[in-house]
């Protein structure tokens, strides 16, 4: 008998939504990441294929994070099953 685990995959993918759950996934692990100071500051706008888009409230935030993208984009890419993300784009939190 088969378990949620490999039932659900294949569910979400026919109704459509993987895009969605991805993008879901991605968000709370990036939150996550940011840790309890930066989380505030922070919002995933878009996953844009090995691309993560985040709006920053300040350019010295998207500093930070960008000196910091190597171990955020790890710990993200933990929670993924498929494609990596491989870049972090900035841009000012409007």
């Amino acid at each position: 008998m088969e378990g949620i685990d490999q039932i659900l995959p294949r569910v979400v993918r026919k109704m459509g939504v993987s895009r969605q759950v991805r993008q879901a996934r991605v968000e709370a692990a990036f939150k996550q990441a940011c840790g309890d100071y930066l989380r505030d500051h922070v919002r995933v706008v878009a996953v844009q294929g090995g691309t993560l888009v985040v709006a920053c409230a300040h350019p010295a935030i998207a500093h930070q994070l960008q000196m910091e993208s190597v171990r955020m984009l790890e710990a993200v890419n933990l929670e993924l099953e498929a494609k990596p993300l491989t870049r972090l784009r900035f841009m000012n939190e409007s």
